[in-house]
């Protein structure tokens, strides 16, 4: 221990900055002269928190937390804003379509903007509608895209990318056109 000493009491190695508490704490009685000679005893480093800085440190760190936090919270409530308010939102996720019922009138087409809720295993998720050649990617994030309307009918749409697709029942929605 090169930046300790030995008691001058009991003979006991301590770091030298403690010699003084050890000696009123172990040796209450004995009078305690501090060695003038420090010179085995290792300078304080030149860059050294004192315990007020490490708890100012800390503090910022904190607060730096704290706001990082809330700026990812309130992000996440603004996922879901339209970005054509007058497209219907759908909402896409591992638990499936909402709403997974679509209906439009023959000749007036329907625009829909999809809102993948989470990441879909790194894939993302899709629209794919084969009766009418659609396959819009929507990824993790969101599209806004047009259904056509030209002909009467009820058509399966569904996302390819997850949980099975078409075969499974959450992943499969309706659209309607209306006659």
């Amino acid at each position: 221990m090169s930046d300790s000493v030995a008691c001058q009491e009991c003979g006991v190695h301590i770091k030298a900055e403690n010699e003084a508490a050890h000696m009123r704490k172990v040796h209450p009685n004995v009078a305690f002269q501090p060695k003038k000679d420090r010179a085995g005893r290792a300078s304080r480093p030149g860059f050294y928190l004192t315990s007020t800085t490490k708890k100012m440190v800390f503090g910022i760190l904190i607060a730096a937390v704290m706001v990082v936090a809330g700026t990812m919270l309130y992000l996440s409530t603004q996922k879901g804003i339209p970005l054509d308010p007058n497209a219907r939102q759908v909402r896409i996720s591992m638990a499936g379509w909402n709403p997974a019922q679509l209906t439009t009138k023959v000749g007036v087409p329907l625009k829909v903007d999809v809102l993948a809720m989470d990441d879909a295993h790194g894939a993302g998720h899709d629209f794919v509608l084969d009766a009418l050649n659609i396959n819009e990617y929507v990824g993790s994030t969101q599209k806004v895209f047009t259904l056509p309307a030209d002909q009467p009918g009820q058509y399966t749409f569904y996302c390819s990318l997850c949980c099975g697709g078409k075969d499974s029942p959450t992943m499969v929605g309706s659209y309607t056109v209306e006659g």
